[in-house]
């Protein structure tokens, strides 16, 4: 089943200097209703920053080590999770997430950028 909604987070060093990649995290409806009943959209137009740092907190210890080993860095690695203004597009039908876990989606896009 699609994703009732995607949250796009930068995942970079700590420093912020490097850029290691990025993660979509897709929630299920069920998920999304919970979160925007805790989170209401009181004026924001756009996406609720609440909303994404909900999504951004909710990351588990376990799915945290699976995108740093996605992403190919070392397992002592302490990357910070940055959330993104736009997500970029998927479809969901031909590009399959990196792993499941708790409902969630994850697709994990390693690069390399100094900024």
């Amino acid at each position: 089943m699609p994703c009732a909604h995607k949250t796009e987070l930068r995942v970079e060093s700590p420093s912020g200097e490097v850029v290691f990649g990025f993660v979509v995290i897709g929630i299920s409806e069920n998920q999304f209703l919970e979160l925007k009943a805790k989170f209401p959209d009181e004026g924001f137009k756009k996406q609720n920053p609440r909303l994404k740092e909900a999504i951004k907190q909710a990351i588990t210890k376990e799915e945290r080590e699976q995108i740093i080993e996605l992403l190919r860095l070392t397992s002592d690695a302490e990357p910070k999770f940055e959330c993104e203004t736009i997500v970029r597009y998927l479809d969901e039908a031909k590009e399959q997430p990196k792993f499941e876990s708790n409902g969630k989606k994850f697709w994990v896009f390693r690069r390399e950028i100094l900024i």
